[in-house]
């Protein structure tokens, strides 16, 4: 026997085949005994001693692949699955004994390559169907600013009551400043989108320029704050409340998103750091006539 004796045995019995949706394949008692070259009669017999004390051989390597004994008592009627097929063409081919056939080595050969299944699905036509592409799921979208305003309401009247409105200053400092910047996102979805970066000179001679500019000493931050507010006024006067040292205080802020007052800011700051005694240019500046002190931050 040869293979296109083979092919011609598979071509008989196609019609005993079938694919579901999933792509697996069934074949009837009477295609899988016509591929391993038994009698049909005897093959039902063997299966039916699934339930038996004695089961068969086959049964035994059918169960030991995973299969239930009930499930291969059921396949006269409902078919071969086509992994149990395989299984059967090599007990038939290879471990049967004296009931060995040649046909079914060969169909194992013939299957070896691509596999019963990948057989049954060639024959019948059959395709994978073109998966439906996957929702993304939708990213989750913050309430709206509103909603967020009228919470955080809420929130610090809650909190204020808890408290007996003794709030510690920088959790009133962090209230205001969301408070602020929930307010600038509504604006901005209001008006033309624009960059605006208002920091006091502290905060930029810092973040900006890398200068650590000390609490106290010939360049500390107060005497930074009356240099710019006295040698350089033309770059804004702005005042913000912010808090500094535990206390709100106003503040002068610059627009440092605009270039000639970044550039102006840089100027100053490093006249002030260059100056030996920049106390004693303040004061024959005059610029601690008033008592009332400058703030920045």
């Amino acid at each position: 026997m040869s293979q296109i004796e083979i092919a011609q045995i598979i071509e008989q019995i196609k019609q005993e085949i079938t694919v579901d949706s999933n792509g697996q394949g069934k074949a009837s008692i009477r295609a899988t005994a016509r591929l391993a070259n038994i009698d049909a009669t005897g093959l039902v017999r063997s299966l039916k001693t699934a339930v038996d004390n004695s089961r068969s051989k086959l049964v035994e390597k059918l169960i030991r692949k995973g299969f239930e004994a009930v499930e291969i008592l059921g396949w006269s009627q409902s078919g071969i699955p086509d992994i149990a097929v395989a299984t059967i063409l090599h007990y038939y081919g290879y471990e049967a004994g004296k009931r060995c056939s040649e046909q079914a080595r060969l169909a194992c050969e013939a299957f070896e390559s691509i596999g019963v299944r990948a057989w049954m699905q060639d024959i019948m036509g059959w395709t994978k169907p073109a998966t439906q592409p996957q929702e993304q799921p939708s990213t989750p979208a913050l309430p709206p600013v509103e909603q967020r305003l009228h919470t955080l309401v809420l929130a610090m009247k809650t909190l204020a009551e808890l408290t007996g409105g003794r709030l510690n200053p920088y959790m009133e400092q962090q209230f205001k400043d969301y408070a602020g910047n929930l307010l600038a996102e509504h604006n901005r979805k209001l008006l033309t989108p624009s960059e605006e970066r208002w920091l006091g000179v502290v905060n930029f001679a810092e973040s900006e320029l890398g200068k650590k500019v000390p609490l106290s000493g010939a360049h500390y931050r107060g005497h930074l704050g009356t240099w710019v507010r006295t040698f350089y006024p033309h770059l804004g006067s702005r005042q913000e409340t912010r808090l500094v040292n535990g206390v709100q205080q106003p503040i002068y802020v610059y627009a440092c998103h605009e270039p000639t007052v970044a550039a102006g800011l840089t100027k100053a700051i490093e006249e002030f750091f260059a100056h030996p005694s920049p106390g004693a240019a303040l004061r024959q500046a005059g610029a601690f006539a008033s008592k009332k002190a400058v703030v920045t931050a």
